[in-house]
């Protein structure tokens, strides 16, 4: 765009229905509709025409804000103008509104542009002695007029992809990808070909298509083979002598240049305050966009106090945009007309990283969730492997008769206040704002799992497998549920007896009870107790024997689970049956990395037997001192 109120300003019709004559506001981007400077007849003789006949398209995969409006040639004040709610789009430009609801969404977009014609007014008819109606300038209603048209159309194919949590990455990537490089082979003017091989069929079959365009179509396109075939009829769409070709481009004559009481644009936004404006709505976009996949993602689904917080934030995140575009929306024009300065657009930024709506907040909020999400998760596959089912209404449970008692997994944390919902709360609700500042959590607390609950929620995932697995516990049903329990951060095992409804949380004795000593007052007694030591200490179940042995099998431990699993990187496959192979007609040839030496007798468990049960022979008869065996993965093993 051109310096502001000096030269012509080029700008994008977005559907709109410009025509050569008729005036613009360029502080709100706007049409003035029934206000003209020149009669019609005076227009319709002062019109030259210049074919210009071209056809391109571009293919992106990017969904952002940046990258979409780079694809319709839209850039600076314009670009802010859509953002704030300024400009009502049509046509191909409400692809722009389009935006995806999730990240496991792949999405494709291909982008067709076509110009007809150009057409402008001559210099003579731009005149002073020309004009008709010189009572325009004195309105204040418009800065341009429109001088220049260039016609045309534009359509955008929108191709989307939903991923399913059990598929593939890398298979949904690679289809996307043939899709891809079948629109990319597509050639301007010369015959599409439409058919798809058996690699493309499979791409494409699970991909919607949504269409937005310039061209009256007797139907949308909605599968890919079904844009395929719309997109070779585009050209023909336009009619026979392209008459039904739409504004695409304008060019607009300052007012001011015309006469010297119009009202002009006095202002543009700079560069870097657009790019600060559009970095909020694309965080905002995000984070709700990530709050639609947790609230599809199975804690989400388990648990409505887990649900309950992601709701909230998307429906915050939601309204500030809103009230955000709306203060944006009001302030722009303003600026433009030189009735506010640049500076009340920084303030409105600097009041936004100041607000719980900022991206750093957001991002960190979001972050902590979605580690909650992947625990519980995990959490949940093993509690279910272990024969719990998930129970959301406890009450059902309890007054069955069939059920006597119930042990539960209970998640405890999931009610609690939530800093940053709380502050955004009160920041949205003006009527609370500054009344609750005491209440309110502190703004530092950490988000997610600290290390500590972590640790608990596994503790209790253990006791809670030995209780479902234990045949000393009365006949329970072991379930999953959801309770705030605030003493007890993360989960507890809470326990339901004899379908009472009163919860005990279950906590396992951390050690036995210290034994009663006595003091021992007779000789006979020490000596005894004296020889007992002795010979624990020269037995095989020695504390200094037991720990070294320990530390040695750790050290095997651990290097055959690295040779292990380079093997299975490299596509072996660990069996310890090898009859199963063996027997199977269709194995021909079996190459086998075996570990040699893990059945080796081991010196220490061999004493440890002798000594146990002295009629086992030694495997070496000649008495020794009770010694930790030497590992067998001695350094020339190893290499």
């Amino acid at each position: 765009m051109d310096s502001v109120g000096v030269n012509v300003i080029e700008t994008a019709a977005l559907g709109r229905t410009f025509q050569l004559g008729m005036l613009y506001d360029c502080r709100k981007d706007a049409l003035v509709p029934g206000i003209t400077l020149w009669d019609k007849e005076q227009l319709q003789q002062s019109i030259r025409h210049h074919p210009q006949i071209n056809t391109d398209f571009n293919i992106t995969a990017s969904d952002s804000i940046e990258e979409k409006y780079h694809l319709l040639n839209i850039d600076g004040n314009l670009k802010l103008n859509i953002l704030s709610g300024l400009i009502n789009v049509r046509g191909a430009a409400k692809y722009l509104s389009d935006t995806k609801k999730s990240f496991k969404q792949q999405r494709l977009t291909l982008h067709y542009h076509s110009t007809t014609k150009f057409e402008e007014l001559t210099m003579n008819h731009l005149a002073s002695g020309n004009i008709a109606h010189y009572e325009v300038f004195d309105n204040d209603t418009a800065t341009h007029v429109v001088t220049a048209v260039l016609y045309g159309a534009n359509a955008c194919f929108v191709f989307d992809r939903e991923v399913a949590s059990d598929e593939d990455r890398n298979t949904v990537e690679g289809e996307v990808k043939a899709a891809f490089d079948k629109l990319k082979g597509i050639s301007v003017g010369a015959q599409i070909d439409l058919s798809l091989n058996d690699k493309q069929k499979t791409a494409v079959q699970k991909m919607s298509c949504t269409f937005y365009g310039d061209f009256q179509l007797p139907s949308n396109p909605t599968s890919f083979e079904d844009a395929l075939r719309v997109f070779a009829d585009l050209p023909k769409l336009l009619g026979e002598n392209r008459e039904l070709a739409v504004p695409l481009k304008v060019w607009l004559y300052p007012l001011d240049k015309l006469h010297s009481h119009a009202a002009k644009l006095q202002k543009d936004i700079s560069i870097g305050l657009i790019k600060n404006v559009e970095s909020v709505f694309e965080n905002l976009s995000t984070i709700e966009m990530k709050c639609s996949d947790l609230l599809k993602d199975t804690p989400s689904l388990a648990f409505a106090g887990f649900c309950d917080k992601i709701m909230h934030m998307k429906q915050n995140c939601h309204i500030y945009k809103l009230s955000f575009m709306e203060k944006l929306g009001s302030l722009l024009p303003k600026i433009h007309g030189d009735i506010e300065k640049e500076t009340a657009l920084i303030e409105l930024l600097h009041d936004h990283e100041e607000c719980p709506f900022r991206g750093r907040d957001l991002e960190k909020w979001m972050k902590g969730k979605e580690q909650e999400s992947v625990i519980i998760k995990t959490l949940l596959r093993q509690l279910t492997d272990f024969g719990a089912t998930v129970e959301e209404n406890l009450d059902k449970i309890l007054i069955d008769l069939e059920v006597e008692n119930v042990i539960s997994y209970t998640f405890t944390s999931f009610e609690w206040p939530d800093v940053l919902l709380s502050k955004q709360k009160a920041f949205l609700s003006p009527s609370t704002k500054g009344n609750n500042s005491e209440d309110a959590p502190d703004f530092k607390q950490k988000t997610g799992f600290t290390s500590d609950i972590k640790k608990n929620m596994k503790s209790n995932l253990k006791i809670f497998k030995k209780l479902i697995k234990s045949k000393t516990c009365k006949p329970a049903k072991f379930i999953v549920a959801s309770k705030e329990i605030k003493n007890n951060p993360g989960s507890c095992i809470i326990l339901y007896e004899n379908g009472s409804g009163e919860a005990t949380c279950f906590t396992p004795p951390l050690k036995p009870a210290c034994p009663v000593t006595e003091q021992i007052t007779c000789e006979k007694d020490i000596s005894a107790l004296t020889d007992l030591l002795q010979a624990h200490g020269e037995s095989p179940f020695n504390k200094s024997n037991l720990m070294k042995w320990i530390t040695v099998k750790d050290e095997e431990s651990n290097s055959v689970d690295k040779f292990l699993q380079q093997l299975c990187d490299s596509g072996a496959e660990v069996n310890n049956n090898l009859d199963t192979f063996l027997s199977d007609i269709k194995v021909k040839n079996l190459v086998c990395y075996t570990f040699s030496s893990l059945d080796l007798p081991d010196d220490l468990l061999s004493d440890q037997e002798h000594f146990l049960n002295p009629s086992i022979m030694r495997r070496n008869s000649e008495k020794k001192p009770y010694a930790v065996s030497q590992t067998w993965f001695t350094g020339s093993i190893r290499e």
